[in-house]
Order: C-alpha cells, then sequence, then structure tokens
C-alpha cells in the first residue's frame, strides 16, 4: 500500500550555517513528486533528510502518519537510487539485487522468486549472471532501481539517477523509471536540476531556490502559471520585459509603450492590491513570454525586432532576433513549408495574451488569476 510523506517545518544546519529554514511539503501516496532546482538549492540537503542520511534540527518528516525523525537508516524501509548507481563491482547482477533481501534474512526460494521478477519488471532478467563491467551505464542504472525496490521499501527515493547518461540514453531511461514506478505504485521523491527530466516524469514538482520551495504543481501549471520569475526562467525559457498596466474601464491595458494589449488573465484583486503600494496610475510590471507565446507578422501592432538569424528543427523554426532596444528575443514558431523569414528582416512580434505571465517589478509575485496556490492546491477546492 502507498504512502504519504509529510513534512513539516524542517530545519537543517551545518554548524551556524542554516540550509533548510522552516521547509513544508505533502507528499501523496504512490506520488512521483520531484524536487528540482540548481546545484546547491537543498534538494539532496531534503532527500538526506527523508532517508535518514542527514539530521533534523526541526520540525518533522511523517511518512504514513508516523514520525521518523529519530529512526534509524536501516529502519525507514525506504529505497534509494543513487547518482553513481553504487551496485556492488564484485558481485553479479542477481546477486546485488538480492543482497538488501539477503540482509533481511529472506528465504532463498523467496529470494530467486523476488529478484526474478523484478529483472524482469526493469527488463534486464536475461543480464542476471552478468558482472557490472559487462553492463551498459543504462544497465547498471536498472540494476541499481531493481536492488532498490524489490525490498518493497515504502518510499524509493532517487538522487540524480541519470546525470551520468548520455543524452539518448537519458530519455530512455527516465521514460522506463516512470513506467516501473507507474507499475509498482509506490510513493518516490525524485531529485534533479534537469528541467525536462522533471517535466517529462513527475505527478508533481516543487521548484527550489536556496533552501526555499518557490512553487509546487503538475508540470504543465508550473510551466504554464510560475508563480514568480524565478520559476519562469528556471522551467523552461523566457523572454523577460518590462511593462505597465493601466487600468481603462473595468478593463487592464497591458502596455510595452506604442504597443497595447488587453489582458483578461490578470487578477483584478492582487493588481489592485499591488497598485496601492506602487501609488501610481501606470503600475510597473515585469512581462514572461515564452518563445511560442510569440506571433510573428511583418507590419502591424507589436513589439520592433529585426531577424538576426534562424533555426529549423523540422516541426518548429527557431528566430533569434534584437528588439528597438537592442535585447535579444528568441522566438518558436511552427514551420511553414517553403517559409522561413530571412536574416536581417524587420518584424513586428505580437504577444498572445492568454499565454503570458506577468509579476510584480520584482518578480516575486505573480499578477495573474491562479487556479493553484503556491503548493499546488486547487484555489477554492481540495489538495491538487
Amino acid at each position: 500500500m502507498s504512502v504519504s510523506i509529510d513534512i513539516d517545518n524542517v530545519i537543517k544546519k551545518y554548524e551556524d550555517t542554516i540550509v533548510i529554514n522552516g521547509l513544508s511539503l505533502k507528499i501523496h501516496p504512490g506520488e512521483f513528486f520531484t524536487l528540482l532546482g540548481p546545484s546547491g538549492c537543498g534538494k539532496t540537503t531534503l532527500l538526506r533528510m527523508i532517508i535518514g542520511f542527514n539530521s533534523i534540527e526541526g520540525g518533522t518528516i511523517k511518512v504514513d502518519d508516523k514520525v521518523i525523525n529519530n529512526i534509524p537508516v536501516n529502519k525507514r524501509n525506504m529505497g534509494m537510487v543513487f547518482q553513481n548507481y553504487a551496485i556492488f563491482p564484485h558481485m553479479s547482477v542477481f546477486d546485488n539485487v538480492a543482497f538488501g533481501l539477503k540482509q533481511r534474512q529472506v528465504p532463498a526460494a523467496e529470494i530467486e522468486k523476488s529478484v526474478v521478477e523484478i529483472l524482469d519488471v526493469v527488463k534486464i532478467g536475461h543480464l542476471k549472471d552478468r558482472m557490472p563491467t559487462q553492463l551498459s551505464g543504462g544497465q547498471q542504472q536498472r540494476v541499481a532501481l531493481a536492488r532498490a525496490i524489490v525490498i518493497h521499501p515504502q518510499v524509493l527515493l532517487m538522487d540524480e539517477p541519470l546525470s551520468n547518461l548520455d543524452a539518448k540514453l537519458r530519455v530512455e531511461m527516465r521514460n522506463a523509471i516512470k513506467n516501473i514506478q507507474q507499475q509498482v505504485g509506490i510513493t518516490t521523491v525524485y531529485v534533479t536540476h534537469d528541467q525536462e527530466e522533471a517535466l517529462a516524469v513527475s505527478d508533481r514538482i516543487a521548484v527550489m531556490n536556496d533552501g526555499v520551495i518557490q512553487q509546487v504543481g503538475s508540470p504543465q501549471y508550473i510551466y504554464q502559471r510560475p508563480a514568480n520569475r524565478f520559476v519562469s526562467t528556471f522551467i523552461g525559457l523566457s523572454n523577460i520585459f518590462k511593462a505597465v498596466v493601466r487600468k481603462a474601464g473595468a478593463q487592464h491595458i497591458l502596455s510595452f509603450g506604442k504597443y497595447q494589449v488587453p489582458m483578461q488573465t490578470l487578477d483584478a484583486a492582487a493588481v489592485a492590491k499591488y497598485a496601492e503600494t506602487c501609488g501610481a496610475a501606470d503600475i510597473p510590471v515585469t512581462v514572461a513570454v515564452r518563445p511560442e507565446e510569440f506571433t510573428v507578422h511583418m507590419d502591424g501592432e507589436g513589439l520592433d525586432a529585426v531577424v538576426n538569424y534562424s533555426v529549423f528543427l523540422g516541426i518548429s523554426t527557431h528566430y533569434f532576433l534584437t528588439m528597438a532596444d537592442g535585447q535579444e528575443v528568441e522566438v518558436i514558431t511552427p514551420s511553414d513549408v517553403g517559409r522561413i523569414i530571412p536574416n536581417n528582416t524587420a518584424v513586428k512580434l505580437r504577444v498572445e495574451a492568454e499565454r503570458i505571465n506577468v509579476f510584480t517589478e520584482d518578480g516575486m509575485q505573480s499578477l495573474i488569476i491562479q487556479t493553484e496556490d503556491i503548493n499546488g492546491r486547487r484555489i477554492g477546492g481540495e489538495d491538487a
């Protein structure tokens, strides 16, 4: 049966340095939950607190409503997959996978049955007699995964498990890991700094920076409705602009100078509250526009830009342009048959108003209507 993980106001210190200060999270039973962020943001530290490798200086961690703060690592019933695989070089695939079961003094017949079954699940049953030196990186990672889940842990923890693989194998293995996790149904906490990897495998993602959770939500929601500028620029690519918001009757207008965009997605209450702090009719904002949220036109209204060069990638064409003020931007458009805009062409860029994101000037808060709060809960409903 899958379990929940409740992290409540946890604190981690190294001597006088606080790395994590009062962090809280709820991970649902059977969920594939990813901790995503840049190197040094605290995601691996938090993972090690869950499994027991790191001490907890404050707060509690519960698994299935049981506080585990002071439970030894070997009593927590968790499986761990490391970045460097950590499989035993002197043992065969079978013996590597059987190691945890033997430590628990499981009968030999049951070990044989369990190992064969899990090797079939991770699709390396035909390699059970091989030594690690005879395996590819992807095969070694499957051995590490099989060893972690054969003991039927309550929780599976994975720390940058694909970082040592080449690009093609990373894609293959991330798909395999997601499929295996769904098949086994185990609550999984996954650490990565790779945003595409996180989007591909996760049920939900927690974006971290400097030991603080910036946003929790589904991959789609975090990408489309980031909570702040950091999330917008860390998950995918965003072109960042300064603009102003002004009220015109009952409507809000986003102004990029001469280019005016009526906005239906701004949260009126959030804008009004922010306007009070600004004390001006024209409210300064930061706007994030993803490359695919532009449309390119030859004339009419829009932001003035000049095409520097383009990259044709089959299904899409990437344009790299310079704005009138010298800012460089990237635009992605569907590829049209026989038509690529030539270099040095002057164009007009228009934004898709319903898709772009608008933040306070400092980028710390979204002014867009939200359907999830920063912790990934549906606004006006139960947990997402």
